[in-house]
């Protein structure tokens, strides 16, 4: 699936025959390298495709602008949390040990991505061709998320709610806290930040309440 911004700045972009992925991804690399120690803003596609070893021309034969560029790393950061995710989900053990799983994965992917995933939370609401961005993004994660969680209420683990709803809101929830633990690392811990959603998860949707 193409993923493009709505309302692209425009710039004459010549198209290229077939894309090499190769070269799609030297750029993407060298955009995640610059974002992880400089932040989204500081971003220039001068300097991108100095790092990439590659010219401002090349740049424009793949991407129309930052907003695409923007949006295809998403595209691409959602996949690749989503490989980790659904790995930790089908695992061995009870929906809650494989939910635990995913919270640590989940966590990893954070701590790699860093000044990117704030980037995202805060701008990531951009329209696209399949509409908001993040809402998008959510819907992905969502639809891999729900099966477990209908497990874990077919286990007796949680209570009985509406599963689409039930994603949205540990989504949610995770999406706020692990940006609160990233713009505030000096307060809790890793292991504080994990125990807190474990808790909060399981103690909002026990059975027994």
């Amino acid at each position: 699936m193409s993923i493009k911004p709505v309302r692209p700045e425009r710039r004459g972009r010549r198209r290229l025959g077939t894309e090499n992925p190769e070269v799609q991804r030297r750029l993407l690399d060298a955009a995640g390298q610059i974002i992880a120690t400089e932040g989204w803003p500081a971003l220039r596609i001068d300097d991108l495709v100095r790092r990439a070893g590659l010219s401002v021309g090349t740049f424009y034969l793949y991407f129309d602008n930052k907003a695409d560029l923007f949006v295809q790393l998403v595209v691409r950061h959602t996949e690749r949390l989503r490989a980790r995710l659904r790995e930790a989900y089908a695992g061995d053990g009870t929906a809650a040990e494989r939910l635990d799983r995913a919270l640590d994965a989940y966590l990893d992917f954070v701590t790699e991505t860093g000044p990117g995933f704030l980037h995202f939370r805060n701008a990531g609401n951009i329209e696209t061709t399949v509409g908001p961005l993040s809402t998008w993004a959510f819907g992905q994660h969502a639809d891999d998320l729900r099966p477990l969680l209908e497990t874990a209420m077919a286990e007796g683990a949680i209570r009985e709610e509406a599963p689409d709803l039930l994603a949205q809101a540990v989504l949610a929830l995770h999406q706020h806290i692990a940006a609160f633990w990233l713009e505030h690392p000096e307060r809790y811990s890793r292991q504080r930040i994990k125990q807190f959603l474990s808790d909060f998860v399981a103690y909002g949707l026990s059975s027994d309440r």
